[in-house]
């Protein structure tokens, strides 16, 4: 389940508001060992932007999703991370929801609750590990370029699109 995404770009282009996720500046190792952190054992996969799922060992590109995925049947938790610009990565966590829905609101809930913290659990050990001035908010972030933020809010729309 994702959370619900606002993306809207301001009227000059120049910053990007959502509800969650972050944008770190870092290396796929480094985005490796956060996703230990709240996964216990996943498998990791690219997919490119078009949806095609591509092979393990190849180069990420811009606009490829990394995609770690836990390895239980019922409601994987995963972390998303989508090569945004440069090393700059936007990372977020969801879990995905069951096919029939939750049992009830509470259930639903309980599962926004904990992907809340693996969120928030991933943006500390990132600090820890990159640094403070590496890791912003969503919601906080300015790419550098006007161009840069418009392709940025469509790769993020499409991962929001997918994964919902």
């Amino acid at each position: 389940m994702l959370i619900q995404y606002g993306f809207v770009m301001d009227e000059h282009c120049e910053t990007l508001d959502a509800e969650e996720g972050i944008v770190v500046d870092t290396s796929l190792d480094v985005l490796r060992k956060a996703a230990t952190k709240v996964l216990y054992e996943y498998n990791e996969s690219i997919i490119d932007m078009h949806g095609e799922v591509r092979p393990g060992d190849s180069e990420i590109q811009t606009g490829d999703t990394v995609l770690f995925e836990e390895k239980i049947q019922n409601c994987p938790a995963r972390v998303i991370a989508v090569k945004i610009i440069r090393n700059f990565w936007y990372l977020n966590a969801t879990s995905e929801t069951p096919k029939s829905g939750y049992p009830s609101g509470r259930d639903a809930m309980k599962a926004a609750e904990m992907d809340e913290q693996n969120l928030r659990i991933l943006e500390r050990f990132l600090i820890a590990e990159a640094g403070a001035d590496h890791v912003r908010d969503v919601q906080n972030w300015k790419p550098d370029l006007k161009g840069e933020a418009v392709d940025v809010l469509g790769l993020v729309g499409n991962v929001t699109r997918r994964y919902s």
